[in-house]
């Protein structure tokens, strides 16, 4: 019988993206009018499909051949203001070299009180998608959004020191390139089983990213 796929076994880090968006997908009411910013209609990598919620979602990205709505950068939507009640930036924003441009894009298509959710990684390989410019700290995503307008925000820290942990033997284990998956969810199961006891504020220091709601 085929193994079941879970968000973990993709990657740590796709566990808490995952993880963040079923967590609010109550969001997605019939009616609501939805923006995915980066967002994929094809070849998702995570569990976390918004195409399968009642939602209306309009997909953005620049390539073609993740079957976007509109094929626009993300700093530069052509969509009239106040046309959505969410929007979705997933692992997005490492991408674009000047997140603040895409705070301030999202906040003009949303409707007032709108809400934009935002995943990012922090301690994570750089990936280019097509490019990779940077990690931001809790700090700048809050000054950010101040600076934007947004009225509120909620910040969520993905995992500590052990889910980074967990992270690294993860990609220890695919550079090897060997079939040692035993031992590698076996420590990577422990590892998350310790950042769930994490209580120290030295060891929370650590995360593999954030979660952001903002609010306009």
């Amino acid at each position: 019988m085929p193994k079941q796929r879970t968000s973990l076994s993709i990657s740590v880090r796709r566990h808490f993206v995952d993880q963040f968006f079923f967590s609010h997908s109550s969001l997605f009411k019939s009616g609501v009018e939805v923006i995915d910013i980066g967002g994929k209609k094809v070849g998702k990598r995570g569990l976390f499909d918004i195409g399968k919620l009642s939602a209306h979602v309009t997909y953005v990205n620049i390539e073609e051949k993740d079957a976007p709505d509109i094929i626009a950068d993300a700093s530069s939507i052509p969509v009239a203001d106040s046309s959505y009640d969410i929007a979705l930036a997933g692992e997005l924003m490492e991408h674009v070299p000047n997140p603040s441009l895409v705070l301030k894009e999202a906040y003009r298509l949303l409707k007032p009180g709108g809400k934009l959710l935002i995943t990012v990684p922090f301690l994570y390989p750089v990936h280019a998608d097509p490019f990779d410019y940077g990690r931001y700290t809790d700090y700048y995503w809050q000054r950010a959004s101040d600076s934007t307008g947004f009225k509120s925000i909620h910040i969520e820290r993905q995992g500590a020191v052990f889910a980074v942990a967990a992270l690294m033997v993860q990609h220890i284990f695919r550079a090897k390139q060997k079939s040692w998956s035993p031992i590698q969810n076996t420590l990577v199961k422990f590892f998350m089983w310790l950042d769930s006891k994490t209580a120290s504020p030295l060891l929370k220091a650590w995360t593999t990213g954030y979660g952001i709601i903002l609010t306009k």
